[in-house]
């Protein structure tokens, strides 16, 4: 994955992803998916979303998940027998996309590049690629992407959003 600079995704994969998250959420938890496609040199391709078994936690501490040791087993076989690879996992948090200490510390994708996607708002949002936050794993450690590295790294059938000279900050100055 490290050498990967081109990550296709259908609109309907970021759609999918958005729907099976927002199940999640409906009922106050976070949501675990993974996108699994082909991999080839520089460039790989978004086939599938897979949303696994998994334990949902709420407590006073907060919200979580948990997948099985049986689950990412039977996850490689289908991966072994099926030809895809894990190009991603994708995970809701219930307010502002980051990647917590928590999500850093059990991240199921340990491969150098990896790519680990945070969806805000329990996924309640509109399936927009460009408002979540990705972290890609270098060196070890998961940093946080800028805007203009996932619009070079991502190709979807959506559109960016426009780059922002600070119109809509000085407008909403004046009228505050």
């Amino acid at each position: 994955m490290h050498k990967v600079l081109k990550v296709h995704v259908p609109n309907s994969i970021v759609f999918q992803t958005a729907t099976s998250l927002r199940k999640f959420g409906e009922h106050g938890y976070e949501g675990l998916v993974f996108w699994l496609g082909h991999i080839e040199e520089t460039s790989c391709s978004v086939k599938e979303v897979m949303t696994p078994p998994q334990q949902s936690i709420r407590s006073e501490e907060g919200v979580g998940y948990f997948i099985t040791s049986e689950t990412l087993l039977e996850m490689n076989k289908f991966l072994s027998a099926s030809g895809l690879r894990l190009i991603a996992q994708v995970h809701s948090h219930p307010g502002s996309a980051y990647h917590s200490p928590a999500d850093d510390r059990y991240c199921i994708v340990t491969v150098e590049g990896g790519l680990s996607i945070v969806v805000p708002n329990f996924g309640s949002g509109p399936a927009d690629l460009y408002k979540w936050a990705f972290y890609r794993l270098i060196q070890g450690q998961w940093k946080g992407l800028p805007c203009s590295t996932v619009q070079a790294l991502f190709i979807t059938d959506q559109e960016p959003p426009a780059p922002d000279d600070g119109f809509i900050d000085r407008v909403k100055k004046w009228f505050l």
